[in-house]
């Protein structure tokens, strides 16, 4: 640069007066050399800024567990534990026996089932009786509890004499549909005859106008039309009774109907019931054997809800949770409310693992999988959804060995949503200043 040029030293400026000298004086190139440097420093500051990005993350805490949920195994009746082959971590073969239980069937449970079935025979012959129309056989079932047996017959003897009643109430509301219909049959039959001899009475008086008085003819008039009318209402009072009659015909054949389609209903509930608690019965009655919980696959005993052996366990409660062995291991994790809306599947993840400090031993890449449809409640964290992430490996590098990922481990999903610009850092926050500034009053 010509500022850095070597030349002929120009001191003329240095023997005139100091004013004179500082004016004159031609200017140090290095203060305009340093004075382009910071503008071209801040220029490239201004472009970086403007150009470049960073990823705009969303974090979500989760843990992780198998594709194929962890299996709970639960015992199918009453029991005592006996034994407890297993330790929690210990790995396990399928069909290895992890528990042994002895069944405890108490004498009282199978008298309640026996009573239930001794119901449930009684009642089948009441509604089959009830339903064919005929006479219980209760001389088949004496052998049985007779206070149930007497009950079944006073209800039968109820519902028999209910029914019976109701037909008897809608015979007598029959009887009276069909006199009323009748009666109004015989008023229309009596009027019409009324009715015409009035016509050919109105007919021969026409012919005989001249010579008879104006006043008896339009009373016979007057007579006809009276009549007519009559025969009209009597003819309307017809169609009502026949109607009516009709409807107490039908209500009647629909209430009997439906009262044996009941009846038939539950008699066909009645017996599948039967077959169930028969069925029911006989497994109890040959669980005399001990019961053996085993592993339905190869695994690890994840967790041992019961360890004490002589412990009573009852159905369904849970008594070993086992990780499936080679199962596929996802993050499940959950995000916040607000951040829902900008995670979509097949977005890229990073899965940082609580147990090994990232910062040392890195994370785990991985992409979105699934996305809960419906929010769920927690207490501290208020709305939240479950998202599933597939990482890329379920391993790390510590220290050297290849460490495999176990179910249940802790981690923070960083899931990343898009980029921003960071001059947007700078400006977001005056925009936003500048419009809230603006528009509250």
């Amino acid at each position: 640069m010509k500022w850095f040029k070597q030349g002929t030293r120009n001191d003329v400026h240095e023997f005139q007066p100091l004013l004179v000298e500082i004016e004159d004086r031609p200017l140090n190139p290095l203060g305009r050399s340093i004075l382009w440097i910071i503008f071209g420093v801040i220029l490239f500051g201004i472009l970086w800024l403007s150009f470049a990005t960073i990823d705009i993350v969303v974090s979500a805490r989760g843990k992780v567990v198998p594709t194929g949920e962890i299996k709970v195994l639960q015992p199918i009746e009453t029991g005592v534990i006996s034994k407890i082959l297993v330790k929690e971590g210990e790995h396990v073969q399928k069909d290895q026996v992890l528990m042994q239980i002895d069944p405890s069937v108490t004498q009282t449970s199978l008298a309640s089932k026996d009573k239930d079935l001794v119901v449930h025979i009684l009642e089948c012959e009441r509604l089959s009786a009830l339903v064919d129309n005929r006479k219980p056989k209760w001389n088949e079932y004496t052998h049985l509890d007779t206070a149930l047996l007497n009950e079944q017959k006073d209800l039968y003897l109820h519902q028999r004499d209910s029914l019976s009643a109701s037909k008897s109430q809608y015979a007598m509301k029959k009887s009276q549909a069909e006199a009323q219909y009748s009666s109004a049959k015989s008023d229309v039959q009596r009027l019409e005859g009324i009715f015409q001899k009035e016509q050919m009475r109105l007919k021969r008086m026409e012919k005989v106008l001249d010579i008879i008085a104006r006043n008896d003819y339009e009373e016979a008039q007057k007579s006809a039309n009276n009549i007519h009318e009559q025969l009209n209402m009597a003819h309307h009072k017809e169609r009502e009774s026949k109607q009516h009659l009709k409807e107490v015909e039908h209500e009647a054949k629909v209430y009997v109907e439906q009262t044996l389609s009941t009846w038939f209903n539950q008699l066909l509930d009645k017996k599948k019931e039967l077959r169930a608690l028969e069925s029911e019965i006989n497994a109890i009655a040959f669980q005399n054997r001990q019961q053996q919980i085993k592993a339905p696959l190869s695994g690890y005993i994840g967790k041992l809800m019961v360890n004490t052996e002589g412990g009573v366990v009852t159905p369904a409660e849970k008594l070993i949770s086992l990780v499936p062995d080679d199962a596929p291991l996802i993050i499940k994790a959950t995000v916040l409310n607000q951040d829902r809306g900008f995670i979509t599947k097949e977005m890229p993840a990073a899965i940082k693992i609580d147990t090994f400090t990232f910062q040392k031993y890195g994370f785990i890449e991985g992409i979105v999988d699934s996305i809960g449809n419906d929010a769920i409640e927690d207490e501290k964290q208020g709305l939240i959804y479950e998202i599933k992430v597939i990482p890329s490996t379920t391993s790390l590098m510590i220290d050297g060995k290849e460490k495999r990922l176990e179910p249940g481990m802790n981690v923070t999903t960083e899931i990343k949503v898009g980029k921003r610009k960071i001059i947007e850092f700078f400006i977001y926050p005056i925009i936003q200043y500048m419009d809230e500034g603006l528009s509250v009053r």
